[in-house]
């Protein structure tokens, strides 16, 4: 873990290179080249990685923010911002608001599908773009990247279907959305049958409350479930269909979540899927399947911990908006390419079961091994007679990687 750019180039970077310290920091604040071409590495990366048997299974796309405390005011767009989650007793904290972009892509694991995700991009919100108009440049470009022929399913919490986000689905064919929506959403019936009379045949049928919605009692899980198909203003006279959950203990109130596609639509192999609630509401009923697609959402979250906690991405000392935003996207390029590894690489197949944390520390250990035989080697290279002594070092470097290997 780098706890700064100084640390990352006295111990790894100027061992690789005689490129001086300034010269990185100057790359990070440059306005030279954009960045976001980083982003489309990695959505080009993951979708490589897909074995040729799942490619007709869908990618998912997720996208939030998340909040970075900062101390002192130096640091250029730094304000006060709302956190429900702030833990410093108080919910406002004084930082920056990152929106990012998640994808979600299947691999094989023990012989089930299972799904894999990798942070894709970050931005910094500035208040001259609103959150809505970032994630939908950031939903947009990784769509141009994953191309036309990939069935994508975007995932939101109930803050972001509207605007240019919900558009999207008008925008890009092969995209549809999941989410969580208001319970004050207005949802409608579908048009009625025509009637052959005079005058312009009704859009929508009547407005429907959530009350309406027949629950029925899957055998999984704890929820209460009902769909019902329903227009509403999200997405004009577009068909959606709603689920309505609410607990089965009775103590909590119902949630809406929108699904913009009929799920028989959507080419999902649940019935060899790894996660057993997918299997069973696909084996139940397959309209209750976006339910455990919007479960992936959560993959979202798991990343904000891991950067924070293991990646430094709350450590950035630097001050420009360019510097912060070039920084936050080079981690998350790093850690989505040390997720990717062991499914892109043979090499590392071995670390395909192991955690986050013991994939990085690993592939740590073989960085820093590389790096002490590259220096070791040039420094023994003025020695006489060495060849013995490169031979034993060698050997060892290579036991350790064997062992990698086998992990």
């Amino acid at each position: 873990m780098f706890r700064s750019i100084r640390f990352a180039h006295k111990h790894v970077i100027s061992r690789l290179s005689d490129t001086s310290l300034n010269a990185f920091y100057y790359t990070l604040k440059t306005e030279a080249y954009d960045h976001s071409a980083w982003n489309d590495v990695t959505v080009s990366k993951a979708v490589r990685a897909v074995p040729a048997p799942l490619e007709e299974q869908p990618l998912f796309l997720s996208i939030d923010d998340t909040m970075i405390e900062k101390s002192g005011k130096h640091f250029e767009l730094c304000s006060k911002l709302y956190d429900h989650a702030a833990h410093n007793g108080s919910n406002y904290l004084n930082g920056h608001c990152m929106v990012s972009l998640l994808l979600s892509f299947p691999v094989y694991q023990n012989g089930k599908i299972l799904y894999l995700s990798v942070p894709v991009g970050y931005r910094l919100w500035d208040k001259e773009k609103s959150k809505l108009a970032l994630a939908a440049e950031l939903t947009a470009q990784a769509m141009k990247a994953i191309g036309p022929k990939r069935q994508v399913i975007l995932l939101c919490d109930s803050w972001y279907p509207k605007a240019e986000v919900a558009a999207l689905v008008e925008q890009f064919e092969n995209l549809e959305m999941v989410c969580n929506a208001r319970v004050d959403t207005a949802l409608y019936g579908l048009p009625p049958a025509k009637t052959g009379k005079k005058g312009r045949p009704r859009k929508r049928g009547n407005r429907i409350s959530l009350d309406e919605i027949l629950l029925n009692e899957p055998e999984t899980g704890d929820w209460l479930i009902g769909m019902v198909p329903v227009i509403t203003n999200l997405w004009k006279d577009k068909v959606v269909y709603a689920l309505v959950t609410a607990p089965k203990n009775g103590k909590g109130s119902r949630r809406l979540f929108l699904c913009t596609a009929d799920p028989r639509s959507i080419s999902f192999d649940w019935e060899n899927s790894a996660d057993k609630t997918t299997c069973s509401y696909g084996a139940e009923d397959v309209f209750y399947l976006p339910l455990a697609w919007y479960g992936l959402r959560w993959n979202i979250e798991v990343s904000y911990y891991e950067g924070k906690t293991f990646w430094s991405m709350e450590g950035y000392r630097i001050r420009s908006k360019e510097g912060i935003e070039r920084l936050i996207n080079l981690i998350s390029l790093s850690y989505s390419a040390m997720t990717l590894l062991p499914y892109s690489d043979e090499t590392f197949s071995g670390c395909q079961s192991a955690s986050a944390q013991e994939t990085r520390y690993e592939i740590g250990q073989q960085i820093q091994s590389e790096i002490i035989l590259c220096s070791f080697g040039k420094f023994l290279e003025t020695i006489k007679n060495c060849s013995v002594l490169i031979n034993v070092v060698e050997s060892y470097i290579l036991s350790g990687f064997k062992k990698f290997q086998k992990l």
